[in-house]
């Protein structure tokens, strides 16, 4: 039997076998959902109830989603959960629950990201057979995608919610509610704020009150929001993500920014990318000095990792303008990622200054950055390193990274497999801005990170086994886990990360037999003791966080001392 999780965390996460504690201190939404929930009914009947409200809640999160429709009208049938028109509406999306067809015609579509066509195809499979659930569900995924310049463009995004507002009979009001879903999307925050109110009387209403919350905060109403996000955590205290957005919006963190408290180094390293690395410079000679006054304000180094592009005279140009703010270190061959990060962190005007903070030459970071990670220095001042949420330009729906969580995956006796598995709440489900929060996490993606210079010093350097690049810095963050250091993610900085990711790691791209590789030697590279301690360390601080969120809240008058009860709204 699991072993129970410690008592000093939050209700209802106290007395839990420690696998589904664990789920639910990372969160997640519809799919995202969908572990705690194989957890919770894992555990057996005496947590049932917890069962049944994580069934409802992957449900609402992903309505036309046929397995989840299914699993929550079993749950349904032992003890009644849902209201009766919405379990009608379950069963006529559980009606596609068995499965599909082949497709080889979508499927080759999806292998290359042709979301344009996926979406047309998909329309046209609607347009033939209006009540089946399956080319709906495909649409409730794949339409976000089609946002951002990179997309299929507006046109086509527009159509996909028209389809579901347009939709009649039992599946109304779920067309509805996903309608709502791409109106905020698209920045309609008034007319998701009037479709979400219209459903709270009847359909599921704690999905529609969390859309509703980040629509009236789109709109300044802040007071109205925070009332949603408090009745969703009361009806739902199983929900951490639910809690730490309604703990960051009551308290204003979601606004805070503070200078940090120390002189600050900005480093950067590039390899043949100079139109990008030109972009990442002019971001960042708009950074907002007033939050980095010390030692002068911040100064900017960056390496040229043997480019053999424009990037020289790109730096050239840079320094002229930037004068003594920009230093640029040349060098005639490619030395990788890792070592890159060490060059720059040993120059003796960096080690000089209190922080450090890493950029991609690919990042385009607001102008407030450096006052955004000074507030999560101020509120998480011990932290082994500070990160962000980087969102992609060419699918702003969609969050690149954020916090990624440490998952223990015991090794059969020989001792090959995986060590670990990364739990990202973010990774399934567009971002609303229910993604917008700052806890701790077990890594941050080194896209743009902050140190402190003495605890980048302690821990060590970038392992050059991940050279040249990919998992050095997840293998950072797990060595400052081992030493007691735990990452922040500040996801109220949100950097524009303006490169694709992903493709060139899926087999047959460019980097795959290098991702493959790494990603062994970083799952051998420790032993499952060491892994976890690194999974404990990270977790009782996000519990802590957790409890310190929840005791706050009541001390606001916004929830009920103890947390426990619950089973959806």
């Amino acid at each position: 039997m699991a072993a129970p999780v410690p008592q000093h965390v939050a209700p209802p996460f106290a007395g839990l076998p420690q696998d589904l504690a664990r789920r639910l201190l990372v969160g997640g939404y519809g799919p995202g959902l969908a572990q705690a929930r194989d957890a919770a009914l894992a555990a057996g009947p005496r947590h049932a109830a917890l069962a049944d409200a994580l069934a409802r809640g992957v449900f609402e999160g992903a309505p036309f989603w046929p397995e989840a429709a299914a699993l929550v009208l079993s749950r349904d049938a032992a003890r009644p959960l849902l209201p009766p028109p919405l379990a009608a509406s379950a069963r006529a999306v559980a009606a596609a629950a068995q499965a599909p067809a082949p497709d080889p015609y979508f499927d080759r579509l999806a292998a290359r990201r042709d979301i344009a066509k996926m979406l047309s195809y998909l329309l046209s499979r609607h347009e033939k057979a209006p009540q089946d659930p399956l080319p709906l569900y495909r649409l409730s995924v794949f339409a976000p995608m089609a946002l951002g310049p990179g997309g299929a463009g507006g046109e086509l995004f527009a159509r996909v919610r028209d389809v579901f507002a347009g939709l009649a009979g039992v599946l109304a009001p779920l067309g509805a509610l996903t309608a709502a879903a791409c109106d905020l999307l698209a920045g309609r925050a008034a007319a998701a704020r009037d479709a979400c109110l219209a459903l709270l009387p009847a359909f599921p209403a704690c999905a529609a009150r969390q859309l509703l919350a980040e629509a009236l905060l789109r709109l300044g109403d802040r007071d109205g929001a925070v009332a949603a996000l408090a009745a969703v955590v009361a009806a739902r205290p199983w929900d951490a993500l639910a809690l730490c957005r309604l703990h960051d919006l009551a308290t204003g963190a979601d606004a805070a920014r503070a200078p940090l408290p120390g002189a600050l180094a900005v480093l950067l390293y590039s390899y043949n990318n100079a139109r990008l690395l030109d972009a990442t410079l002019a971001a960042l000679a708009e950074t907002d000095g007033a939050f980095a006054p010390a030692g002068g304000g911040p100064l900017f180094f960056a390496l040229d990792n043997g480019s053999g592009d424009e990037t020289a005279a790109v730096l050239a140009g840079w320094r002229e303008r930037l004068g003594g703010r920009l230093r640029v270190v040349g060098l005639p061959v490619n030395i990788g990622a890792p070592a890159a990060r060490n060059w720059l962190a040993s120059l003796p005007e960096v080690r000089a200054r209190e922080f450090v903070a890493y950029l991609d030459d690919d990042a385009l970071a607001p102008p407030d950055w450096p006052g955004r990670l000074g507030a999560a220095v101020a509120a998480h001042p011990g932290a082994g390193v500070w990160g962000c949420r980087i969102v992609g330009r060419d699918a702003p729906a969609f969050v690149q990274c954020a916090d990624s969580h440490l998952i223990p995956t015991p090794r059969p006796g020989d001792g090959f497999g995986r060590a670990f598995d990364l739990a990202s709440p973010w990774l399934v489900t567009p971002d609303f801005g229910q993604y917008g929060l700052m806890r701790p996490c077990a890594t941050v993606t080194g896209c743009c990170h902050l140190f402190r210079a003495d605890v980048l010093s302690e821990t060590g350097d970038f392992d050059i086994r991940f050279s040249p690049t990919q998992y050095d810095d997840l293998d950072h963050d797990l060595r400052l886990l081992l030493a007691g250091k735990v990452p922040v993610c500040q996801g109220h900085l949100a950097v524009v990360h303006a490169k694709a990711t992903g493709g060139a790691a899926l087999p047959g791209g460019a980097n795959y037999a290098l991702g493959f590789a790494n990603q062994f030697k970083l799952h051998h590279k420790y032993d499952d003791a060491a892994i976890d301690r690194a999974a404990t360390v990270a977790f009782a601080a996000l519990a802590d966080d957790a409890v310190a969120k929840r005791r706050r809240l009541v001390e606001m008058g916004l929830l009920k001392a103890g947390g426990e009860g619950g089973r959806g709204c």
